[in-house]
C-alpha cells in the first residue's frame, strides 16, 4: 500500500495547528497576561509536534510496508510544519490585532520585567541593565503583518531543520542485495 504522504503531512499539520491555537487562545482566555505569557512559553519548549510527527511517521511507515523513503519521509514533516506555521500566523494575527491589540505591549511588559529580575539575578551592572532596558523599550509595542510575516519566514526555515531530523528518525530505506 502506497500512502499518500502530502496528505498525510497535510492532516497531521491540521491536528498539530489546532493545538497550537487551543493552547494559544487557551491561554488568553483564562484571562491573566502573566499566565499566558507562562503558557506559552513551557508550550513551546514542549516538544509535542515533534513527538506527534515521528510517532505518525512510523505509523505511516508502518503501513507503507514499513518503508519510507528520506524524501518521503521530509515531505510528509515539512508539510505538516509548513501547515503548523501559517495557522500559527494568522492566529497570532488575529489575536494580537483584532482580539487584544494591547497584548503586545502587556507582553512586552511581562518579558521586560523578567528580564531585568534576571539581569540581576546574574549580577549585570547597573549600566549592562540601563542599556538593555533601553534597548527594549525602544522595540516596537503592536504586532504588525511585517512581523508576523517575518516571524512565519523564520518559523519555515526552523521548521525544515526539524523535519530533517524527524525525517532522518522515521524513514527506511529498501534495501538492495547485493
Amino acid at each position: 500500500m502506497k500512502v499518500n504522504v502530502v496528505n498525510e503531512g497535510v492532516k497531521y499539520g491540521i491536528i498539530g495547528g489546532l493545538l497550537f491555537l487551543l493552547i494559544n487562545f487557551g491561554a488568553w482566555g483564562i484571562g491573566s497576561t502573566a499566565t499566558f505569557v507562562s503558557v506559552i512559553g513551557i508550550s513551546s519548549f514542549i516538544p509535542y509536534v515533534i513527538i506527534i510527527l515521528i510517532v505518525m511517521g512510523l505509523k505511516l511507515r508502518k503501513a507503507n510496508d514499513n518503508l519510507l523513503p528520506f524524501k518521503d519521509a521530509l515531505k510528509f514533516a515539512f508539510v505538516a510544519y509548513l501547515i503548523i506555521a501559517l495557522t500559527e500566523a494568522v492566529g497570532n494575527y488575529v489575536l494580537y490585532n483584532f482580539l487584544d491589540h494591547d497584548l503586545t505591549a502587556k507582553v512586552f511588559e511581562i518579558s521586560r520585567e523578567k528580564a531585568l529580575k534576571m539581569m540581576q539575578k546574574f549580577g549585570a551592572s547597573d549600566q549592562q541593565v540601563e542599556d538593555a532596558m533601553k534597548k527594549m523599550d525602544s522595540e516596537a509595542k503592536q504586532t504588525t503583518f511585517k512581523t508576523v510575516f517575518l516571524g512565519l519566514g523564520l518559523a519555515i526555515v526552523w521548521n525544515f531543520v526539524k523535519s530533517l531530523l524527524i525525517a532522518l528518525v522515521i524513514r527506511k530505506e529498501e534495501k538492495f542485495a547485493e
